[in-house]
């Protein structure tokens, strides 16, 4: 019954000794704190912090550090790699460039053994070629002395003729 005459209650206060007055007169006032209430919401409030703290937020807090600290290492690790690849490919251009001025050497080298290969063959070729120039100089200048005496011998044989062509016809 107490909750039906709390239900027709209207904005106005009642007065005098009603039902609703004596229900609103059980009631606590509004506007004066009650410090054993109080006292309870805040026992409340900090033992659902600490609550919260340690078991929803505490767990929370360890996996963002675990993934904070992996991630720093990830990126220390990416770090290292670069470096080290960056080293590498400093030692590969080094090195590239030590077997390109070896190259360069030897086909220099090999540029100046086939140059001097190559004026060691045209030098026996032209002292070939003179020996066979001096061969084919002494072998005409056998055949000419052999040719003037045989010309002499002719010409010999062709004056004789003659003078005795000539004493036969004289």
């Amino acid at each position: 019954m107490a909750l039906l005459e709390l239900a027709n209650l209207t904005l106005r206060s009642p007065e005098g000794d009603g039902p609703v007055a004596r229900i609103l007169a059980q009631m606590p006032d509004p506007m004066r704190p009650d410090l054993p209430a109080l006292l309870f919401v805040m026992v409340l409030l900090v033992v659902l912090y600490v609550y919260l703290r340690v078991v929803f937020f505490g767990p929370i807090t360890k996996v963002m550090e675990d993934r904070d600290r992996d991630l720093d290492a990830g990126g220390d690790a990416k770090a290292q790699a670069a470096a080290a690849l960056e080293a590498r490919q400093k030692d590969y251009q080094a090195r590239l460039k030590e077997l390109r001025a070896q190259a360069f050497e030897a086909r220099k080298a090999l540029a100046e053994a086939a140059a001097k290969e190559k004026h060691r063959l045209l030098d026996e070729a032209r002292a070939k070629a003179q020996a066979e120039q001096r061969a084919a100089l002494e072998s005409l200048k056998a055949q000419q002395a052999t040719a003037k005496q045989s010309l002499l011998v002719q010409v010999d044989a062709l004056a004789e003729s003659m003078a005795q062509t000539l004493l036969k016809q004289a």
